[in-house]
């Protein structure tokens, strides 16, 4: 189930943009279970998500996003449970980050930029239609006046 959402929630926020991470907690702590912290390369990739995501559901639950003030995950993250030596368990106050190959994320990096760019060439693609077509219709009605 965690893979599935992992790639899931992957795919979906690099819709808006490069991701720089993606976090999921591992805690149990009323104030951190269900967790996930996204780092997007731009500040305004960041905001479109939020956006767009605040409110939707998965898997029947509807989800609350907000910035967050966490800026370096390195310094939140639980340094003893990454080390497998955490005595506080799921209830510890820093991050419990489950952990992630690095292949699979570079796999999915890589299907995303492909995804970015193609859609980067669809999008043109349809701006140089429509502009031809703005053009033909301009030639009609100027020859119309003649």
């Amino acid at each position: 189930i965690f893979w599935c959402f992992f790639e899931d929630y992957f795919s979906e926020l690099s819709k808006f943009g490069q991701l720089e991470a993606l976090h999921i907690c591992d805690n149990l702590g009323d104030h951190m279970i269900g967790h996930v912290y996204a780092k997007f390369s731009e500040e305004e990739e960041a905001a479109d998500a939020l956006n767009v995501m605040n409110g939707r559901y998965y898997n029947g639950r509807k989800m609350e996003v907000e910035f967050s003030p966490v800026t370096d995950f390195r310094e939140a993250r639980c340094r003893d449970f990454d080390e497998d030596t955490c005595r506080r368990g799921g209830f510890c106050n820093f991050m419990h980050i489950k952990p992630v190959p690095i292949c699979l994320i570079r796999d999915m990096e890589e299907d995303a930029e492909e995804e970015r760019r193609r859609e980067e060439i669809e999008r043109m693609e349809r701006r140089r239609k429509d502009d031809g077509r703005s053009r033909r219709r301009g030639e009609r009605k100027g020859g119309e006046r003649k």
